[in-house]
């Protein structure tokens, strides 16, 4: 390990046992930074080569145990970077209105608890930065996989935002938007009430899944947090992989009511609903 590349910077990542999240903290780890990756679970996590701390997003008093054991250890966080998170599958008229409030309470609360938490050390520091992890699904609503799209929809919102009223305060924030990632994303997953049923839902979701089978390396997403972390005035959006570029350029090109049109097509989800043989 080379100190002198991280300058003892001390990272703090959620999420960091799996998929993009174990791909920086191990990078951040490699290239010098002093890193703490959280996991929900410290006793049936793998052994990692960075630190593991003990952390449930969705509760306040977990967030703040976490915060305080690495500021008590370091004395600063320099880097915040938000990527715990979940999906939840399934149509939105079948999802329940405690499943909707998981969700944001893990992919859009979670990060909001962090930052609640973080900034005040890192104004203190009179400097800091924080990078948010969204994706293009925010763009865009995923069809059967709307809730997780409207989780990342608030967060890049939050993230513009949040950019905005920190600069005062030389704390500087960029969302990363990946596409497809090849990770264990969908070991994650929940469904909701009904989904074993929808063979439309179920369409889409295989195809989700082979698409991140396929997708862009986590490594990949992790050289571009790297890159947004070192650059002096980093951008408020990075976006991620070839796919996100395809669709880049629909969104930019093309009217919303296209977009819809492309996703319904992309997703196969048919304009008709099957009728239920009797």
């Amino acid at each position: 390990m080379n100190s002198k590349k991280g300058n003892g910077k001390v990272i703090l990542i959620t999420g960091a046992t799996g998929g993009i999240g174990s791909a920086t903290a191990n990078l951040l780890h490699d290239e010098g930074y002093k890193v703490y990756g959280t996991t929900r679970n410290l006793d049936s996590a793998h052994k990692t080569s960075f630190e593991l701390v003990q952390l449930d997003v969705t509760d306040d008093t977990s967030v703040k145990q976490c915060v305080a054991e690495i500021v008590s250890k370091e004395g600063k966080i320099d880097f915040l970077i938000n990527n715990a998170g979940y999906g939840l599958c399934g149509a939105l008229k079948d999802t329940t209105t405690q499943e909707l409030q998981d969700q944001f309470n893990t992919n859009f609360f979670g990060v909001h608890r962090m930052v609640a938490e973080v900034v005040p050390i890192m104004i203190e520091q009179n400097q800091g930065r924080i990078i948010n992890i969204g994706t293009f699904g925010g763009r865009l609503g995923l069809p059967f996989q709307g809730a997780y799209s409207a989780t990342k929809a608030a967060l890049a919102v939050y993230s513009d935002a949040l950019k905005i009223e920190l600069m005062r305060d030389k704390i500087k924030v960029s969302l990363i938007e990946p596409g497809d990632i090849r990770t264990d994303f969908n070991a994650g997953r929940r469904f909701s009430k009904n989904y074993d049923e929808d063979i439309d839902a179920q369409r889409t979701v295989k195809i989700m899944y082979e698409a991140e089978q396929k997708g862009t390396h986590p490594k990949k997403v992790a050289r571009t947090i790297l890159k947004a972390m070192k650059r002096r005035n980093p951008k408020p959006r990075y976006l991620k992989g070839p796919d996100t570029f395809f669709f880049s350029i629909v969104e930019a090109l093309f009217p919303h009511s296209l977009h819809t049109v492309f996703a319904r097509l992309y997703y196969k989800v048919p304009k008709k609903r099957k009728k239920k043989n009797r």
